[in-house]
């Protein structure tokens, strides 16, 4: 039970995280981009395949894969961000699709549906890190830090600019701010962090394959925004942990396993609902004020 509860923290943190990366641009910025999961993905292989290939550890892979999701995202900005809403949204969910063709049968780089395996664990300064809690320890001070920088980046005039291009881009736009090469930034920025995100979980899984990029993944990050509140800070980490906590219900209560996922599926749908319906705005409102 120990090690269960162990590895539900720690993928809730790498969770945390991600979905707080989707939260600077679909929360602050109002890009209905849903793409968000390829740059998860792209960190995700990038640190598998320098850690196999090359031996590259976690600490370097991080780094890497932020800078490669980085620059990956002002390609893929730049072909998509002069559009917007459901236009924008189709044309990311597309590239999402074409992302998982390219992971299953790009052989040679990503090892296709068999997988990238004997990826090591985390390795600090030659120590290996074999313990959960050791992991989860590490895990948290990587994302307490990039949550700390998240935070900055939500309360800089950077970040204000990003609210105000959710609120209403022609008069951002009319005061002479350059909207479109900010949300360009916001794209890299919260592609980047998704990478680190995407780093962590090889690090800890030590196995790879196309799934990562499974398009129902950004149907779970746009839940998790929704329910703790759009360009809420502390709402997304919340609406992580309490969506996390739900989807764990079956689990505690002995539901078969043959019904686990459709019971997930139920509750996830009826916290959406009640959601929408009573707090529209999410449901920790009352930590939208931390995050303006």
């Amino acid at each position: 039970m120990l090690e269960y509860l162990l590895s539900l923290l720690i993928l809730t943190t790498i969770w945390t995280l991600l979905t707080q990366s989707y939260n600077l641009s679909f929360g602050l910025t109002g890009l209905f981009n849903l793409g968000h999961i390829i740059f998860y993905g792209i960190g995700a292989y990038t640190a598998a395949i320098l850690n196999t290939d090359y031996g590259l550890q976690i600490l370097p892979n991080l780094i890497i894969a932020a800078v490669v999701c980085g620059i990956v995202a002002a390609i893929f900005g730049l072909l998509t961000l002069r559009l917007s809403g459901h236009y924008l949204a189709i044309a990311t969910l597309g590239a999402a699709m074409i992302a998982i063709v390219v992971a299953t049968n790009w052989m040679d780089l990503t090892n296709g549906p068999l997988g990238i395996r004997g990826i090591d664990g985390p390795i600090l300064f030659d120590l290996q890190i074999t313990e959960s809690w050791q992991i989860l320890l590490l895990f948290l001070v990587i994302a307490g830090l990039c949550q700390w920088t998240l935070y900055k980046i939500f309360h800089s005039p950077f970040g204000r600019l990003q609210r105000a291009i959710q609120d209403d881009e022609i008069a951002a736009r009319a005061v002479g701010k350059n909207t479109f090469l900010s949300k360009t930034w916001s794209l890299v920025l919260s592609s980047a962090f998704a990478g680190i995100a995407g780093a962590m979980y090889t690090h800890y899984r030590l196995f790879l394959d196309p799934t990562i990029f499974a398009l129902p993944e950004i149907i779970f990050l746009i839940l998790m925004i929704i329910v703790g509140g759009r360009g809420n800070f502390w709402g997304a980490i919340l609406g992580t942990i309490l969506v996390v906590i739900i989807g764990e219900i079956p689990r505690f209560f002995g539901f078969p396993d043959s019904i686990i996922g459709a019971s997930r599926n139920i509750l996830f749908a009826a916290l959406l609902i009640t959601t929408m319906f009573y707090r529209p705005k999410g449901l920790f409102t009352l930590f939208a004020k931390k995050a303006t």
